[in-house]
C-alpha cells in the first residue's frame, strides 16, 4: 500500500468528503474574519507582506475543499517565500499542522516535497536575521509537522483498506449471487426435467386409459405410469438431496447412469410405448466430455417430451449422432403433422434453457418446424 501511494502521479489526490469540505472552508472563513479583527483591534501596524502570507494560508486551508494537491504546493512555497523574507514565524506552525492534511489528500511525491519545503522554510527561518528562530523551537515545529503527517498518513491508510475491504465484500456477494443464480438455475433444470418428462408421460398414458377399453394398451399404459412415477420420485428426492447440499450441483453430473446409450433407450422405450417408431444413427462407442454428454442427453429428454406434449400425430422419431473434426452434432426429427398437439400446456422453458447452454459452450441449438414435421438440431465443440 505504501508503495502504491509513493507511486501515484504527482497531481493527484483523494476528494475529501462533503463534510470535510464544508469544514474546511468554515475553518478558512474563521481564519480570515479572525485574522482582520486581530489586525483592525490589535493597534500595531502589520507588515503588508505577513498579512499575505496570513491571508494565503488561510485561502489554502479552503482550497484543500477543491484541489488538495496545488493547495499544498501554494501552501509550501508561500511558507518557503515567508521565511525568507522574514516574516514566517507564525505561519510555520500553521504550515507543519497542515502537513496531515496534505499526507491525507495527495500523492506520496507531494506530500515528501512538501516535508522537504517545510524543512527548507525552518532552516530558512533560523538563518534569518530577522526571525531568528531558535533550534529548539526549530525541532518543535519540525516535529509538529512529522507527527501531523504521520497521522494524516495513518488516516489514509486505514480510509484505503476500508475502501480495499468494501470492494471485496462486493465482490465476494457478487460472486455469491452469481452462484445462487447458478444453482437455481440447475434445481430449475432438474425440476422442469421431472415435470416435463416423468409427468407428461403419466397424464398422456392417463389420457389413454380414459379412452380404451383394450387390456393389453391398458397394461402397458399402467406399467408407464408405474415407472414414470417411481422415476418422478427418485427424482425428487434427488433434487431435494441438491437442496440439502447431500448431493453435487455440478454441472457435469451426468443425468443417466448409462449416457447417450442409456438416455436413447429410455427415450425409444417410452416413444414406442406411445405408439411411435424410433430409429437411431449412434455411433458404437462414442466417448464425450461430461459437459457435452449433459448437454446432448439433455437434448433428446427434451426433444422426446416434446413429442409426446407437441407432436401429437406422430409416428416416427429419427435420431442421428455424428461425432467429428472436435465437434458432437444431434438431430432428433419427427414426422407430425403441424397445428396438432396433446393439449398439455408448454412454457417454452427447455428450449429456452437448452439453448442458452449450448450458447455459453460455444455450440449452437435449433428448434424449428419444417414440412416434413419438427426438426431439433444441436452442435457442440468437444473442447468447450
Amino acid at each position: 500500500m505504501t508503495a502504491h501511494y509513493l507511486r501515484a502521479p504527482f497531481w493527484s489526490y483523494r476528494p475529501v468528503r462533503p463534510v470535510v469540505r464544508r469544514l474546511l472552508i468554515a475553518l478558512a472563513a474563521v481564519l480570515l474574519i479572525l485574522d482582520s479583527l486581530l489586525r483592525a483591534t490589535s493597534g500595531m501596524e502589520v507588515p503588508i507582506l505577513q498579512a499575505v502570507v496570513t491571508t494565503g494560508i488561510a485561502l489554502c486551508i479552503g482550497l484543500f475543499a477543491w484541489r488538495p494537491s496545488i493547495a499544498a504546493v501554494v501552501l509550501i512555497l508561500l511558507t518557503i517565500g515567508a521565511a525568507i523574507a522574514g516574516v514566517a514565524r507564525d505561519s510555520l506552525i500553521a504550515t507543519a499542522l497542515i502537513a496531515g492534511l496534505v499526507a491525507l489528500t495527495c500523492s506520496g511525491m507531494l506530500t515528501l516535497l512538501y516535508g522537504f519545503g517545510l524543512a527548507v522554510a525552518i532552516i530558512a527561518a533560523v538563518l534569518s536575521p530577522a526571525i531568528r528562530l531558535e533550534s529548539l523551537s526549530a525541532v518543535v515545529v519540525f516535529f509538529f509537522g512529522a507527527v501531523s503527517g504521520s497521522i494524516g498518513f495513518a488516516v489514509r491508510q486505514q480510509n484505503e483498506r476500508a475502501v480495499m475491504l468494501a470492494t471485496r465484500l462486493e465482490a465476494t456477494e457478487q460472486e455469491v449471487a452469481e452462484q445462487l443464480r447458478h444453482e437455481r438455475d440447475l434445481i430449475a433444470d432438474e425440476l422442469h426435467d421431472i415435470v416435463a418428462h416423468e409427468i407428461t408421460i403419466v397424464a398422456l398414458h392417463a389420457a389413454v386409459l380414459e379412452h380404451t377399453e383394450d387390456s393389453t394398451t391398458r397394461t402397458q399404459s399402467q406399467t408407464a405410469i408405474r415407472e414414470a412415477a417411481v422415476q418422478a420420485l427418485t427424482d425428487i428426492r434427488r433434487v431435494l438431496g441438491m437442496v440439502r447440499g447431500e448431493e453435487s450441483l455440478s454441472p457435469e453430473r451426468v443425468p443417466s447412469r448409462d449416457g447417450i446409450p442409456g438416455t436413447v433407450a429410455d427415450v425409444t422405450r417410452e416413444l414406442t410405448r406411445a405408439g411411435i417408431s424410433v430409429t437411431t444413427d449412434i455411433p458404437d462407442q462414442v466417448r464425450l466430455p461430461s459437459t457435452s454428454l449433459v448437454a446432448l442427453t439433455r437434448v433428446m429428454r427434451e426433444s422426446s417430451t416434446n413429442v409426446l406434449k407437441h407432436a401429437t400425430g406422430a409416428t416416427n422419431v429419427h435420431i442421428a449422432l455424428t461425432v467429428q473434426r472436435g465437434w458432437a452434432h444431434l438431430e432428433f426429427r419427427d414426422d407430425s403433422p403441424p397445428a396438432r398437439t396433446a393439449g398439455l400446456p408448454a412454457s417454452g422453458y427447455g428450449i429456452m434453457r437448452l439453448r442458452e447452454r449450448f450458447r455459453v459452450f460455444g455450440g449452437s441449438f435449433s428448434a424449428e418446424r419444417r414440412p416434413e414435421g419438427w426438426v431439433v438440431s444441436a452442435s457442440l465443440p468437444l473442447e468447450s
